[in-house]
């Protein structure tokens, strides 16, 4: 199937799947150029939306393989302390430490339990002349799951969400404008349908919730009820707004094919979200914690 026939959710998770183990049968995703971060997109993994853990905010079983596979001295010793207890300890003091913290902040400085300090992502190594090094980096998680249902108290669902080693890093709720429906009406369900005390939408503990149609994106970093602020994500049109026509498909593909891929994302991590403290004058709460991505 063409990428131009499919659905975009569909063209959206066939396209983060490429060259992994779930990747899309049939010709797959077409793209001809490469991320100017050199790694092709795709290699992420299906989950389902019954490996999400509700209350915890994380995909248990990820997050444990990943560390079993890149710091299996630090699990030993940890298993051998706890015993059975063992994961159970580990995947609650990592909600409570993403919860407290903020997963950026725990994806770039990992989590300490027990006496025992573990990374939740590598990034890319100076050299990759060091095999260890390069060996942890391709060890990072991708995975993504369609029809997320994240609420701890109904059914209710979004569309998509990325993860990394487990932890949620963007939501995402799609709208067909063939249906009727644009990236306005994918803000109005995250302003007025998704509530910001779930704890999957609580403040940092995502990077980012995008709206996503075939022309346009809008993303924010802390959702609010109606009072959330969503800005443009687009690449811009002949000196103005909006997105160039896309001879491959969707005019907003660089979303998943550029920003999604695995080493921009990992360079977002890294370098490119902040959460600092802003201070505001005249207001009843002056000191405000924000998230944003710099250039």
């Amino acid at each position: 199937m063409k990428v131009a026939e499919r659905k975009l959710e569909d063209a959206i998770e066939c396209a983060l799947l490429a060259g992994g183990p779930d990747a899309c049968p049939g010709e797959g995703w077409i793209h001809e150029e490469r991320t100017p971060y050199g790694d092709a997109p795709g290699g992420y993994s299906r989950r389902s939306p019954t490996d999400y853990d509700r209350e915890r905010c994380l995909d248990p079983q990820v997050a444990l393989e990943f560390v079993y596979a890149t710091q299996p001295k630090a699990w030993e010793a940890f298993a051998k302390q706890h015993g059975t207890d063992a994961r159970e300890r580990f995947l609650s003091r990592l909600s409570t430490e993403v919860a407290k913290r903020g997963t950026l902040d725990v994806l770039r400085n990992g989590i300490k339990s027990d006496g025992q300090t573990f990374k939740l992502a590598y990034f890319r190594p100076v050299s990759a002349l060091n095999e260890e090094t390069q060996r942890l980096y391709e060890a990072n998680r991708f995975t993504v799951i369609r029809q997320l249902r994240y609420s701890t108290r109904t059914d209710h669902s979004l569309d998509m969400a990325l993860f990394l080693n487990g932890l949620p890093i963007f939501t995402v709720e799609l709208k067909e404008p063939l249906t009727g429906q644009t990236v306005e009406d994918a803000v109005r369900q995250y302003r007025q349908d998704r509530d910001h005390k779930e704890p999957l939408f609580a403040f940092q503990r995502c990077l980012a919730h995008f709206a996503v149609d075939a022309d346009l994106v809008q993303f924010t970093t802390r959702l609010a009820g109606p009072q959330t602020r969503f800005v443009p994500f687009n690449r811009g049109r002949d000196g103005g707004a909006g997105n160039p026509p896309n001879a491959f498909g969707f005019a907003t593909a660089y979303l998943w094919e550029d920003v999604w891929a695995r080493d921009s994302v990992l360079d977002l991590v890294e370098h490119f979200v902040h959460a600092i403290d802003v201070v505001f004058s005249n207001v009843p709460k002056p000191r405000q914690r924000t998230v944003f991505f710099s250039p």
